[in-house]
C-alpha cells in the first residue's frame, strides 16, 4: 500500500475521495464536472490510474466504483456517513460528550469520573478536528500541471 500512496497524485486523490464520498459508480463526464477538469480525458486518466493501483474497479457499463476494501492506509481513519467522509473518532467524541454532560446534569459527584470524562471528550474532539482539517487540506491540494 505504501507504493500506492507514493504513486497517487493530488488530482488522482481528489478523484478517489469523490468516488468514496459518492458511494456509487460514476462515469468519466460526471467525474470531470464534479472535480472541474477541463476535459474528460483528464478525468479518464486519473480514473485509469486508480484502476491500475487497484483502488477502483471499472464496471461493465464503463462506470468507475471505489473499492472500500482497498483504501490507502491514511483513509482508514475516516468513514463515509451519508456520502460525507468523517473521522472515525467523531462518533466516540459525541458519545463521551453526551455521557459526560448527562453525568454533570444528573449531579454526578465523583471527581475522578468527571475528570476522566472531560479528558476523554477533550482528546477525542481535538483529534477529530485535526483529522477534519487534514481531510480538507487533502481535498484542496492542487499540484501544478495535474489538472
Amino acid at each position: 500500500m505504501s507504493r500506492e500512496l507514493k504513486d497517487i497524485g493530488s488530482s488522482t486523490l481528489k478523484v478517489y475521495l469523490l468516488l468514496l464520498e459518492e458511494g456509487n459508480a460514476l462515469g468519466v463526464r460526471e467525474v470531470q464536472r464534479k472535480i472541474g477538469f477541463k476535459s474528460p480525458s483528464t478525468a479518464k486518466y486519473h480514473l485509469d490510474r486508480l484502476v491500475e493501483l487497484g483502488l477502483v474497479e471499472k464496471t461493465r457499463d464503463g462506470l468507475y466504483l471505489a473499492k472500500n476494501s482497498s483504501k490507502p492506509p491514511i483513509l482508514y481513519a475516516y468513514v463515509s456517513v451519508y456520502g460525507t467522509l468523517i473521522p472515525r473518532l467523531v462518533p466516540y467524541a459525541v458519545f463521551f460528550t453526551t455521557i459526560t454532560l448527562l453525568y454533570i446534569v444528573f449531579g454526578g459527584k465523583d471527581f475522578f469520573a468527571l475528570t476522566t470524562g472531560l479528558i476523554a471528550t477533550f482528546i477525542l474532539w481535538i483529534e477529530s478536528i485535526r483529522l477534519i482539517k487534514f481531510l480538507k487540506k487533502l481535498k484542496k491540494v492542487k499540484s501544478k500541471g495535474e489538472c
